[in-house]
């Protein structure tokens, strides 16, 4: 389908149409989210250029940040396997989020590759209060898994580990079973 410009949907639309300004800020996320998979080398390079510039003299090892797309306005971290996401996967996503009231402003997306290079620390200063991962990862955090789709707690901090989102897309049981723990890590009663 092409896209149309805003003078062409002038021809369709008689009526005024008026844009919030949360709406406009999360259709820049949803386009920034929608082009990162070409980006991520950039982005990474200047984020470790900003890093390593901004950091004080006295520091000898500073630690590097995590980049990640999003705001991070309700500390919900989401890890997800799958790099780039295709556009179905960032679909489903969406609807994810959706489903608990979340959106891409509300969230710290990172993909898997990216939080394997970071040590354990790096995640400890975001202080996510809530962490969701999709697939397989290879850093400490895995030790917080008990069970998959099962929430955990490290005090601070609470952890639901799922299937890959290519996995749950195509299996409704699955859909069913993180629906169920997603309840349960954001205290949904339905």
């Amino acid at each position: 389908m092409e896209e149309m410009d805003i003078d062409k949907l002038g021809f369709f639309i008689e009526e005024d149409i008026f844009l919030i300004p949360e709406d406009a800020q999360e259709i820049l996320l949803a386009d920034k989210f929608k082009d990162v998979a070409e980006d991520i080398p950039e982005e990474l390079a200047e984020d470790t250029e900003e890093t390593t510039a901004g950091a004080a003299p006295e520091e000898t090892n500073p630690l590097p940040s995590l980049a990640y797309d999003g705001d991070f306005e309700k500390g919900l971290l989401v890890i997800h396997q799958d790099d780039p996401l295709g556009e179905d996967l960032k679909t489903f996503l969406l609807k994810i989020l959706r489903a608990v009231s979340y959106s891409l402003k509300d969230i710290a997306l990172v993909p898997a590759s990216r939080v394997a290079e970071l040590p354990p620390e790096a995640i400890l200063q975001l202080n996510p209060h809530k962490v969701l991962v999709f697939g397989r990862l290879n850093h400490p955090i895995i030790q917080h898994k008990e069970t998959a789709y099962e929430v955990t707690s490290d005090g601070e901090t609470e952890f639901l580990f799922a299937d890959g989102l290519p996995v749950i897309f195509e299996d409704e049981s699955l859909k069913r079973q993180l629906w169920k723990s997603l309840q349960v890590l954001f205290n949904i009663n339905k």
